[in-house]
C-alpha cells in the first residue's frame, strides 16, 4: 500500500458532507408524511387510520431490509448499496404521484420509499462516520444528525406547497427527478472506510494504513453472537423502540392534530418544520454530550424531555400553542436517536461488528415508528379526537426510562478485550499529549 497521500482537506470531511446531504434528501418523502394525510383524505376520502397505516408498513417492511443492510455493509461496503437505494427512492417518489388506490400508496410509500430505500442510508451512514473519524467523532456525528432535522424543515412545507399549487402528480414527478439526481451524485462519494482511499481516519494521520479485517465465513459477522448475548444490546433496542413509538405518534399526526383544531394546512405543515428546525440543536448537542457524558445519562434526559413536552398538546387549540409545542418538543426529541452509534463504540469497542449492532437497534426503532404511526391514527378513528393518541405518546415514552437507567455508566464496557471509545480517542503513542486533546 503506498504511503498516505497528503491532502489539504482530509477526505473524512467530504464523507461528512456527502453523508449530511444524503441524510437530508433520502428522507424527503418519509419525513414529510404528516403533510400527505389531509390531501389524501380530501382526494380519495380515505380514513386517517388507513392512510397512516402506510407509515407503519414502511417500518414493518423495512425490518428485514435494516438487518440485511447492516450485514451487507459489514461484508461488502456501502457505496453500491446506497446508489441502488437512491434509485429505489427516486422510483418510489415518482410512483407516488400515480396513486389512485390505497394499496398502491401502501406499496409505493411503504416498500419503495420507506423500507427498501431508506434502510441503506439509515443503517450505514452513521457507522461510516465512526470509521472515518478517529477524533472529533462527536462533532461529526452532531453535524450529521443535525442535518437530519433539516429534511422535514425543507421538504414538509415544500411538498405541501407543491401539492396545493400544482397538484399531487406534478409535485411527486418533479421531486422524483431532483431527489434521484442528488442521491446518486452524493452516494458516489461515499467510501466505507479510509482504507479504500489509501488513508487513515481523521486524527490518526501518521499511523500505518491498515486494511480492515476480512469477513469471516458464516451467516453472522464475527463477534455479533457474543454481542447479542449482552443485556445492554436488548436494553438499547427497547429504548429505541419505546422512544420511537412516543415521538412517531406526534411526527405522523401533528399536522392533522393542528388542522383538526382549525389551523390552516400551510401553518400546520409549519409546525412539523419547526419541530425539525429545533431538533437540529438537540441532535448536534446530544451527539457531543453522548461522547462526553455517556449514553445512560443522555438517553434518560431526552426520554424525560420528549415525553413531558407532549403534555402541551393536550392544551393546544390555537396555532401559537402548536408552535410553542414544536419548539419545546424539537429541542428534546432530536437527542433520542443520535447517540446510538457512539454508545455502541463506547460499550462494545471498535472491533465489534458495529453496522450489524446498529441494525438490530434500528429494528427496535422501526417497530416503534410503525406502531406509533398506526396507533395515532387508529385511536383517532376510534374516539374521534387525538386526546388518547397524545396520552399514549406520553406514557409509552416514559416506559423507556428504566431501560436507559439500566445501561452501564460512562467508561464501563460490556465486551472484554475490545478497544473502547476512550482508547480510540486517546492520542497516538508517537504524538505528545496536547491539552486541547484531553476530554
Amino acid at each position: 500500500m503506498p504511503p498516505e497521500k497528503k491532502q489539504r482537506i482530509h477526505y473524512a470531511w467530504i464523507i461528512l458532507l456527502a453523508a449530511c446531504v444524503l441524510n437530508i434528501v433520502s428522507r424527503a418523502d418519509s419525513a414529510s408524511f404528516a403533510v400527505f394525510i389531509d390531501p389524501l383524505v380530501k382526494l380519495f376520502g380515505w380514513r386517517r387510520g388507513d392512510v397512516s397505516l402506510a407509515y407503519s408498513l414502511a417500518f414493518i417492511a423495512g425490518l428485514p431490509a435494516v438487518v440485511l443492510m447492516g450485514w451487507l455493509g459489514d461484508r461488502y461496503g456501502t457505496q453500491k448499496l446506497m446508489i441502488g437505494a437512491s434509485l429505489v427512492i427516486a422510483t418510489g417518489t415518482f410512483l407516488l404521484g400515480t396513486v389512485s388506490e390505497l394499496w398502491q400508496f401502501y406499496v409505493y410509500y411503504g416498500l419503495f420509499v420507506g423500507s427498501l430505500g431508506n434502510a441503506a442510508f439509515t443503517v450505514l451512514l452513521p457507522v461510516v462516520l465512526t470509521r472515518w473519524f478517529h477524533r472529533r467523532l462527536g462533532l461529526a456525528s452532531g453535524v450529521y444528525w443535525a442535518a437530519m432535522g433539516l429534511g422535514p424543515m425543507i421538504f414538509a412545507p415544500l411538498f405541501r406547497w407543491l401539492i396545493e399549487s400544482h397538484g399531487w402528480r406534478w409535485a411527486f414527478s418533479a421531486m422524483a427527478i431532483v431527489v434521484g439526481v442528488i442521491l446518486v451524485t452524493f452516494s458516489s462519494l461515499i467510501r466505507s472506510n479510509p482504507h479504500e482511499k489509501g488513508l487513515t481516519a481523521y486524527g490518526a494521520e501518521g499511523a500505518p494504513v491498515e486494511p480492515p479485517p476480512l469477513p469471516a465465513p458464516g451467516i453472522l459477522p464475527p463477534g455479533l453472537r457474543e454481542v447479542l448475548a449482552k443485556p445492554a444490546v436488548w436494553s438499547l433496542m427497547g429504548i429505541h423502540h419505546l422512544g420511537c413509538v412516543g415521538h412517531s405518534i406526534v411526527l405522523a399526526h401533528v399536522v392533522s392534530m393542528a388542522t383538526f383544531q382549525g389551523v390552516s394546512g400551510v401553518k400546520a405543515a409549519g409546525v412539523l418544520s419547526t419541530i425539525a428546525a429545533f431538533s437540529v440543536i438537540s441532535r448536534f448537542a446530544c451527539s457531543i454530550l453522548t461522547e462526553r457524558l455517556g449514553g445512560r445519562f443522555l438517553l434518560s434526559m431526552v426520554l424525560i424531555g420528549q415525553s413531558t413536552a407532549v403534555i402541551i398538546l393536550l392544551l393546544a387549540h390555537e396555532a401559537w400553542v402548536f408552535y410553542l409545542f414544536a419548539v419545546v418538543f424539537g429541542l428534546c426529541y432530536g437527542g433520542e436517536m443520535v447517540g446510538f452509534p457512539i454508545i455502541n463504540r463506547q460499550l462494545f469497542g471498535t472491533k465489534a461488528p458495529l453496522s450489524s449492532i446498529y441494525s438490530f437497534e434500528m429494528l427496535g426503532a422501526s417497530t416503534g415508528m410503525a406502531l406509533g404511526g398506526w396507533l395515532g391514527g387508529s385511536l383517532f378513528d376510534l374516539t374521534g379526537a387525538y386526546t388518547w393518541s397524545v396520552l399514549a405518546s406520553i406514557a409509552i415514552g416514559y416506559l423507556g426510562l428504566p431501560l436507559a437507567l439500566s445501561l452501564p455508566r460512562r467508561g464501563q464496557t460490556v465486551m472484554a478485550g475490545t478497544r473502547t471509545a476512550e482508547s480510540v480517542e486517546a492520542p497516538l503513542p508517537e504524538k505528545p499529549l496536547q491539552p486541547a486533546d484531553t476530554q
